[in-house]
Formats: structure tokens, C-alpha cells, sequence
């Protein structure tokens, strides 16, 4: 937990800078597709479904590729930046009016649920 919070605590620091750098190297295409939108949008779908663990899984990977390992570690790592981010009570205002009321519950949820069922590293 220790790490964990050293991590965070860099992170936090140099966030706009970390950020500026990660933008930079996102492709395009990336860009133009919110894969997150599309994960709420399954929002009326078991969390736990097939379908659903993929689009996680896939936006797992889309950030482990691009992103610097400074700033997302490990998929736990990640999944937990998810969660907490997610968990925010303005950007739980913000999503859910653009994506509609219960969308970032959806994704914290689905973010949970993979990394309870599929992460088994100690960060």
C-alpha cells in the first residue's frame, strides 16, 4: 500500500506534465473512439458479462500501450486509478449527465469486478 501511495503522491505532482506526454503519443484513432463511453453504454449489462470484460480489457491494454508505465503501473494499479477516479463525486455529475444518470457507477463497477476477478499483483 506503501508504494502505492508514493506512486499516487508522484503522480499527482507531475500530472499535467505526465498527461501533456501520454497525449502526445495517443494515436488518433484512439482519440476519436471513447471507449469508456462505449463501456457505459452497455450500462444495463452484467458487469461480469463477456462483453463487457472485454471492452475493460481492451481499455486496459490501449493504456498499457500507450500510456508511460510511470503514470499507470500494473493492470491493478490502473484499475484502481479507475475506480477512484470514477468514484469522484463531480465527475459522477459531469459523466452522468453527458452519458446519462448511473454511467460512471457502471464503469466503476466493471473496473471492480475485473480487477477482483483478474489482477493477482500486489502493488
Amino acid at each position: 500500500m506503501e508504494k502505492y501511495t508514493e506512486e499516487m503522491k508522484h503522480n499527482l505532482e507531475h500530472f499535467s506534465e505526465i498527461m501533456d506526454e501520454w497525449y502526445s503519443q495517443v494515436p488518433e484513432e484512439m482519440l476519436k473512439e471513447d471507449k469508456f463511453l462505449k463501456l457505459a453504454s452497455n450500462k444495463g449489462e452484467d458487469v461480469a458479462s463477456e462483453s463487457v470484460q472485454s471492452i475493460v480489457e481492451e481499455i486496459i491494454a490501449n493504456t498499457q500501450t500507450t500510456a508511460p508505465k510511470l503514470l499507470i503501473g500494473g493492470a491493478e494499479n490502473y484499475c484502481r486509478m479507475m475506480i477512484d477516479t470514477y468514484s469522484n463525486d463531480y465527475l459522477s455529475k459531469v459523466f452522468d449527465t453527458k452519458h446519462d444518470a448511473g454511467s460512471r457507477e457502471y464503469i466503476v463497477k466493471a473496473f471492480r469486478y475485473y480487477s477482483e476477478n483478474n489482477c493477482t499483483e500486489n502493488n
